[in-house]
């Protein structure tokens, strides 16, 4: 008896000490480290132009963009492995939506409908995913690829014959943001990250750089990410023309949002696309008070939007295709700010 006891008990201890070990690997985020230090790298850090510099007038060839079909989209689950997983809940569980694979064909003609130059998707997992509602051999993608292992929660998406792109990167969300898959600023809280390429028209040559993010929905991670997206962002568009697509998980009406934009006083560094918009903006409409997705634009040129739109239209089954709506901008970039 007393041998079982001390098996049991040694059991219980070397359990308790892995759980402790897998806990402080967690908090400590001591896996990602691993994988920075020994060959996957930390991630690129943006470079910062000057409007006088020498790297911006090579590559900014002008202040003036062909128009450009922007769309931010979060499909929410888009994924066959999150399907597979929410499978034993049932077909409409959790949160009553249909799963992926019977949401994503119509996604995919609604998306095709748009004709969209820029896309920035949200909630997407492979990029098998993604080639199933955006057409690959038509549009480039940059996401985060660890050998194997992609995570597309922000991914960003180019038409390929009217964009090169120069250099492309995430930012983490987290307390360090270069380290890939952190775990963000609440303790093993949800890895979130900024998807960033700097892109170039073929026709023209004008240069600007393409951001998309989603910001956690936990209440820690998204303050603190609205400061993270100022610093390395919003701040960039000193030198860059700048697009900037995502789910916020923040209204144009909070703090927040007011941080990542660059507000608060003074003149915004990143201004809603719908504020510019010269679209008809009817009583009852949907307006960025009220959302959480968004389309900025930014930096040392002039911005004309000549449509803003919010598609709220249903499955033709009449049920929901997400629990976002796609927010679309028709945009060009008309010549140099006048300065004050």
């Amino acid at each position: 008896m007393s041998s079982l006891l001390k098996r049991l008990t040694w059991g219980m201890m070397i359990s308790t000490a892995c759980l402790i070990l897998l806990i402080f690997m967690l908090r400590f985020q001591v896996i990602q480290y691993l994988a920075a230090y020994t060959g996957h790298g930390f991630a690129k850090t943006l470079p910062v132009l000057r409007p006088e510099s020498e790297q911006f007038r090579n590559t900014t060839v002008a202040c003036t963009s062909q128009q450009m079909n922007v769309l931010t989209y979060n499909v929410r689950y888009g994924s066959a492995l999150i399907e597979a997983l929410r499978r034993p809940l049932g077909n409409h569980a959790p949160g009553d939506y249909l799963p992926w694979s019977a949401r994503y064909p119509e996604i995919r003609s609604r998306i095709d409908s748009y004709t969209p130059d820029l896309i920035g998707l949200q909630e997407m997992h492979t990029d098998r995913d993604i080639g199933n509602i955006v057409p690959l051999q038509q549009y480039t993608l940059v996401t985060y690829h660890m050998n194997a292992f992609h995570y597309g929660d922000s991914a960003l998406l180019f038409k390929t014959s009217r964009f090169d792109i120069l250099d492309s990167g995430q930012l983490w969300l987290g307390p360090n943001s270069t380290l890939p898959l952190s775990l963000g600023f609440k303790p093993l809280a949800m890895i979130r990250y900024v998807n960033w390429a700097i892109l170039r028209e073929k026709i023209g040559g004008f240069t600007f750089l393409f951001v998309n993010t989603h910001f956690d929905n936990n209440a820690v991670n998204r303050e603190k990410s609205s400061d993270v997206f100022y610093k390395h962002i919003a701040r960039l568009t000193t030198g860059y023309p700048m697009v900037v697509v995502g789910d916020f998980n923040s209204s144009a009406v909070t703090e927040r949002y007011q941080r990542l934009t660059g507000s608060g006083g003074t003149a915004p560094l990143l201004i809603n696309s719908y504020d510019l918009a010269i679209s008809d903006k009817t009583d009852g409409a949907p307006n960025p008070d009220e959302m959480i997705d968004h389309i900025l634009v930014g930096g040392p040129c002039a911005t004309r939007v000549s449509n803003w739109a919010v598609d709220k239209r249903t499955l033709a089954s009449g049920d929901t295709l997400s629990d976002h709506d796609p927010v679309l901008a028709q945009l060009q970039f008309t010549g140099q700010k006048m300065m004050d």
